[in-house]
């Protein structure tokens, strides 16, 4: 992380928000230099910070007149006391969005986000002294979604509820544990089913890894591609390397969640396949490097945070395992 020389706080002009945004994006170029952080999130925080900086809001949401219209960018960030953060949340999500509509409430999480850690920048480089208090307001309460499928069970049961194409698309995208964009880019060449074992590139272009890693084909899988491959030379229509490995699903965002919620399943999104595969290998193996590697992340921590759900926590267990290494021994 960047170091910054202290400045003094007393002979500095007042820091408004445009201030605190413009420093929050400096910062986070310089990460992506430093190849800290990707491409992908400094676009996301310069769309949430211009976002900002065009902002008029009502001055009551500032303690000024009612009618009269503020610019957010020259607020001063001294004023953000949490009462004036709560009816600026309030305001965002009632009345935030292109003509006078509120904003999602996701949205509203986004722009807090981004201004939370403008904040963050400007504590470490000694121009405040604290992060004002951001409150959780018009969000509700914290629930973990579940955003997998619990069983082999299950997802044997969704796959016969759609057509067999679907039913592919869909066991591609969990068993690789690729996102929708490259599950749809894979092709026949990318996968080699007469090797021994079957092999497979898989791809993570969000997180900058366009040319893939090599990596086995679970076996699963393997049946279905092959059942694939002599369903289309039946039709007629033998693959050839160039050809996708999936037909595209330009409506999976709509017809998974429902065709899920009929089965009695959590409404999986495609993305949700990705984390179904991901959690069903941390719970066999661990958070282990190879399983950081085939997610894609540079940071081991992202995997550590967002699938350690996935991990046994039976504390007998634990002791099983950690005896385990005597017993191969043979002591």
């Amino acid at each position: 992380m960047a170091t910054y020389p202290p400045t003094a706080t007393l002979t500095s002009p007042a820091v408004t928000l445009r201030r605190a945004l413009e420093t929050l994006l400096e910062h986070t170029t310089c990460r992506v230099r430093a190849g800290v952080r990707s491409q992908h999130t400094l676009a996301m925080q310069e769309k949430h910070a211009a976002w900002m900086l065009a902002q008029l809001v009502p001055g009551a949401v500032v303690d000024g007149e009612a009618d009269e219209l503020v610019r957010l960018a020259d607020l001063q960030v001294a004023a953000l006391t949490t009462p004036m953060l709560v009816r600026l949340v309030e305001h965002w999500q009632r009345a935030g969005g292109a003509g006078g509509r509120g904003l999602a409430l996701k949205t509203v999480a986004k722009r807090k986000s981004t201004l939370r850690r403008a904040l963050h920048v400007l504590v470490e480089r000694g121009e405040l002294e604290r992060v004002p208090q951001m409150p959780e307001i018009g969000l509700p309460p914290f629930r973990a979604r579940v955003r997998v499928l619990r069983t082999h069970a299950d997802l044997l049961r969704l796959m016969r509820a759609l057509p067999p194409r679907r039913a592919e698309w869909v066991a591609v995208a969990l068993w690789t544990c690729q996102r929708p964009g490259d599950t749809e880019r894979m092709c026949w060449s990318d996968v080699d089913l007469r090797a021994t074992p079957p092999t497979m590139t898989i791809r993570s272009t969000k997180t900058r890894r366009p040319d893939g890693i090599r990596v086995k084909v679970p076996g699963p899988l393997v049946s279905v591609l092959l059942a694939r491959r002599a369903r289309l030379e039946t039709e007629g229509r033998p693959p050839v390397g160039a050809d996708l490995l999936v037909d595209p699903w330009p409506g999976v965002s709509k017809v998974l969640p429902i065709t899920c919620v009929r089965l009695g399943l959590p409404p999986m999104s495609a993305m949700d396949l990705r984390h179904t595969g991901i959690s069903w290998m941390v719970r066999r193996t661990g958070l282990t490097r190879a399983a950081q590697e085939w997610g894609g992340w540079s940071d081991f921590n992202m995997l550590s945070k967002h699938y350690a759900h996935a991990l046994p926590a039976q504390l007998e267990q634990a002791s099983d395992e950690l005896a385990s290494i005597a017993l191969e021994a043979g002591e």
